[in-house]
């Protein structure tokens, strides 16, 4: 059982007792509540929202804490279609009786085809309001049809919640950090761009792949692959964990760093019209995998400074060409840089901050990559370091 479905299953012990406790709910058998833990956004044939609100089903749940099996689904998916979540989300109350309880809710999922139409802002201008949902509810954009994404042929598997337990335990650099409602507030309320995970169903099976690029409108404007976006947490210093494969020399097999830490420093400079950044990229690791084993005292400090330099090197590829993508074709800041010149240069970020992107465009970056390898695993050893 995975760690989001032992909460919800706690979550309805309590919630159990609650009921027993509090006159409010002690006519509601907990059977008898809707809980929401995804949903869904996409367009239908007219060209109206249709909303999937993901159910748990308790019974299901119960019978599978029992230790016995369950042919019932854990989920129920329910969708309606109107002009807009409200009026969609009433109409799905006449499709199953019982309350709507929302505060579990996990995973908002927007299809990519609204996401590049609509504002953001307008989206999700009902989850900010709603009381019952939380601001760490993830958010994400869908290639294709985002109801696709909550439904699974696993057995005892709630996607909105296999989603969510994902993104938040990922320890690889090709997913971005939590990308959630409180998160993604203040850069939709200052008109800045970022980035949402994209997921991918068209293959039948839900992926993490790449990231949607979100303009100053707050609309979709462009994609990054999963590879760009391994810049991105370099950049930013977010990663969890992952790896960089290195080649020490053309003719070599690959050499594989594993990540332990990072970190990342963006400093801006202000020199009359022109603004420049430098990054420092730091990093500590470990050699995972080396396919070089004809290369001699693989492991004495002259080599592994020879590794540490490959690594840097590829890093500060993936690095540049994420930048050369973000500031020479889609024009914007998904990185922070603006946040960076606005600390140290508050005066010149008021006058500039609304066409900030566009000066981004235009703005000299460099790059600075100190790795350390810090112990091979169980081969080799490291002295004198």
């Amino acid at each position: 059982m995975g760690k989001f479905n032992q909460t919800l299953l706690l979550s309805f012990m309590l919630l159990s007792i609650l009921v027993l406790l509090t006159g409010c709910w002690s006519n509601k058998p907990i059977e008898e509540l809707n809980i929401i833990v995804g949903s869904s956004i996409d367009k239908d044939q007219d060209q109206q929202i249709k909303s999937t609100l993901q159910y748990v089903v308790p019974e299901a749940m119960a019978k599978k804490a029992g230790g016995s099996t369950s042919q019932q689904k854990p989920y129920i998916n329910v969708s309606a279609v109107a002009n807009s979540l409200e009026p969609a989300g009433w109409k799905t109350t006449l499709q199953r009786e019982g309350i709507i309880f929302g505060p579990h809710q996990k995973t908002v999922i927007i299809s990519e085809e609204i996401a590049r139409e609509t504002p953001l802002r307008q989206i999700a201008d009902l989850y900010y309001r709603d009381i019952d949902i939380r601001g760490s509810t993830h958010v994400f954009i869908a290639k294709g049809r985002a109801d696709q994404t909550l439904e699974t042929k696993e057995q005892n598997v709630i996607p909105a919640l296999r989603i969510a337990e994902i993104a938040t335990q990922s320890f690889t650099t090709e997913v971005l950090t939590d990308t959630t409602l409180m998160k993604i507030w203040g850069s939709i309320n200052s008109g800045s761009s970022f980035l949402l995970q994209m997921l991918d169903s068209t293959s039948g099976e839900v992926s993490f792949n790449g990231a949607a690029v979100i303009g100053s409108t707050s609309k979709m404007i462009g994609f990054l692959n999963k590879k760009e976006v391994e810049g991105i947490n370099w950049l930013t210093g977010e990663g969890k964990g992952g790896y960089v494969k290195a080649y020490l020399k053309e003719e070599d097999k690959p050499t594989y760093y594993q990540i332990g830490s990072m970190k990342s420093k963006i400093k801006p400079h202000v020199k009359g019209k022109d603004i420049s950044f430098d990054v420092s990229i730091e990093s500590e690791g470990r050699i995972a995998e080396y396919w070089n084993p004809h290369l001699k005292e693989a492991f004495n400090n002259k080599n592994v400074k020879h590794i540490e330099k490959a690594a840097e090197i590829e890093v500060q590829r993936i690095v540049e060409n994420v930048i050369k993508k973000t500031q020479k074709e889609l024009k914007v800041d998904v990185v922070g840089f603006g946040n960076q010149l606005r600390i140290q240069e508050p005066r010149l970020w008021n006058k500039i901050k609304n066409h900030w992107d566009e000066d981004f465009s235009k703005a000299s970056i460099h790059y600075k990559v100190d790795l350390t390898i810090k112990d091979y695993g169980m081969l080799g050893s490291k002295n004198n370091k």
